[in-house]
């Protein structure tokens, strides 16, 4: 394969406050964020750039913490999944085009010169962590009526190599999380709550089963079986962490009252010091919750604001866009994040800029 092209396809805006740095990415005839993830200390993020006749290329732009932004466009491929390999660097799976076939093949973003990929079926799962031999993505069946699916890519000799597809030993539609370089799951099995620990071949190697109450949304934001696992809930207008023992006892932190139901939450983004980044959204707009522990550190949300504002101390993060929507979100330093932003287009229309906000916790 051939090395990344430098490109410029946007104008570049660096605005700074006291709640961060904030990058905006504006094209000429539209863009479409896909995914992001960290790049050393910065941020990688995958998106569509669109031209003016309709078509599009997928361009990579590396954002630092200071606002900075280079860009370079992939010479052939969409449907970008980014990931990390062992050493840390930055890997992604693509789809070249083929007149016949579709299949993905899964190569460095960078220094890949000479490379010679190797096509495999396409994996629609997210990627979920990395251990210290395989990257780990993750399928799950929402009808719970099959197990979900898990992809391992083998790392050889640096490089990605073999890709073998498991199943999940619990019920579909499992949480799933890579603590310390470890897989696990929280999931069913006889209608009981279970917490397993897999090995690379997504066969138990612990496992203990807990007796969680019913809540009105659950998220992992780590387990294990070496020290405390940690469950963000909304149960009854409040937003709570259930902190789980080594031992399996329990106990149940209320962090803030927040009526608004939670539609959704995603992978949380774990920072150094036992910090997590975690996206949500309601029916009433979206935002982000940072948490340490059973601590709550921060809480953003766009309900009633231009902006996001950090309901534990009223701070208002002004941006003046209309429906903006969070694309993703990253780790960059060990105690600093990223925030992928962009606004919800009127039909037929195009959204022309990506806001990326680079914050610190501490």
């Amino acid at each position: 394969m051939n090395e990344l092209t430098p490109v410029s396809p946007f104008t570049i805006t660096i605005t700074q406050s006291e709640l961060g740095v904030m990058t905006s990415l504006l094209t000429a005839d539209g863009v479409s964020a896909k995914e992001s993830i960290v790049c050393g200390q910065q941020s990688l993020l995958a998106s569509y750039v669109y031209r003016a006749d309709g078509g599009y290329r997928l361009v990579y732009t590396v954002v630092g913490s200071t606002g900075q932004a280079d860009s370079f466009a992939e010479e052939d491929g969409i449907l970008p999944t980014l990931f990390l390999g062992p050493d840390g660097n930055n890997y992604v799976s693509i789809v070249p085009y083929h007149p016949d076939k579709e299949m993905e093949i899964s190569v460095p973003v960078f220094q890949r010169a000479g490379l010679p990929p190797k096509p495999s079926r396409p994996f629609t799962g997210d990627y979920i962590g990395t251990t210290a031999t395989q990257a780990i993505f993750y399928q799950q069946d929402w009808s719970g009526k099959k197990p979900d699916k898990i992809l391992c890519i083998a790392f050889e000799q640096g490089k990605p190599g073999k890709k073998t597809m498991l199943k999940s030993p619990l019920a579909g539609n499992a949480r799933v999380a890579v603590s310390s370089e470890q897989m696990h799951l929280l999931g069913k099995r006889d209608h009981r709550d279970v917490h397993v620990q897999l090995d690379a071949a997504a066969q138990i190697v612990r496992e203990r089963f807990l007796p969680l109450e019913e809540s009105d949304h659950l998220r992992v934001i780590d387990l294990s079986f070496e020290r405390n696992s940690h469950l963000l809930v909304q149960q009854q207008d409040k937003l709570q962490m259930i902190t789980v023992s080594i031992d399996g006892s329990m106990a149940t932190t209320t962090l803030i009252d927040f009526p608004d139901p939670l539609f959704n939450t995603w992978q949380p983004v774990a920072l150094a010091g036992d910090i997590a980044v975690t996206r949500f959204n309601t029916e009433s707009g979206n935002g982000w919750i940072t948490t340490r522990n059973a601590e709550l550190l921060e809480l953003f949300y766009s309900k009633g604001e231009r902006g996001y504002r950090n309901v534990l101390n009223g701070q208002l993060l002004q941006i003046d866009r209309e429906r903006l929507i969070i694309a993703s979100a990253n780790r960059t330093t060990a105690h600093g994040y990223a925030i992928v932003f962009y606004s919800l287009a009127e039909d037929g229309e195009k959204n022309r800029e990506l806001l990326v906000l680079n914050r610190s916790v501490l």
